[in-house]
């Protein structure tokens, strides 16, 4: 009996030793928390302490190509009125983060593919609108055709009644008994 309550007491044990090994989901939970918060207080900086933040998380991923300054380096990439906001190379980065197994409760995982989502959504309304812009444009160079074409219309009107005029001049001099003058 003592060896199989001792058998049952290390295997116990072993499993929760084995847990303790693993990357905690309070972990993830708080990582996914602070860089939530980080990207918050971004957005509430100035364009100085943003563009400083971006090169400093540049420089850091630079340093060291982890998942923390990659994600940190993705949230100053994803700024919305920031000049250096490039989603191309935020998704690049979001694609080399690594992915824990799908059937394991990931927090960083959901954030990642939460962002991913983010980025393609912005991307596809960004080339809805640039192909906004790109039917605007085209519709003002119609209008302008057309009001060219319209102003042409009217010069000839005009013209068109001045010739009519000159041609009335012209028929009823035509009609009209001559008069010759002598020299």
């Amino acid at each position: 009996m003592i060896p199989r309550l001792t058998l049952l007491f290390l295997l116990l044990v072993t499993g929760l030793t084995g847990c303790a090994w693993l990357p905690g989901r309070d972990h993830e939970v708080s990582q996914v928390e602070g860089l939530l918060a980080y990207y918050h207080r971004l957005t509430t900086q100035t364009p100085d302490v943003q563009r400083r933040e971006f090169l400093e998380a540049a420089a850091a991923f630079d340093r060291t190509q982890d998942d923390q300054n990659r994600l940190r380096l993705v949230m100053t990439l994803l700024l919305p009125a920031a000049p250096w906001r490039d989603d191309a190379r935020a998704m690049q980065l979001l694609g080399a983060i690594d992915a824990a197994s799908a059937d394991r409760v990931s927090p960083r995982r959901d954030f990642v593919q939460f962002l991913e989502k983010m980025v393609q959504v912005r991307r596809e309304e960004q080339r809805k609108s640039d192909a906004l812009r790109d039917e605007r444009r085209k519709a003002d160079l119609l209008q302008q055709k057309l009001d060219s074409a319209r102003e042409e219309c009217h010069k000839a009107d005009v013209l068109q009644q001045k010739l009519d005029e000159l041609r009335d001049i012209d028929r009823d001099l035509r009609k009209r008994p001559g008069r010759r003058s002598r020299p």
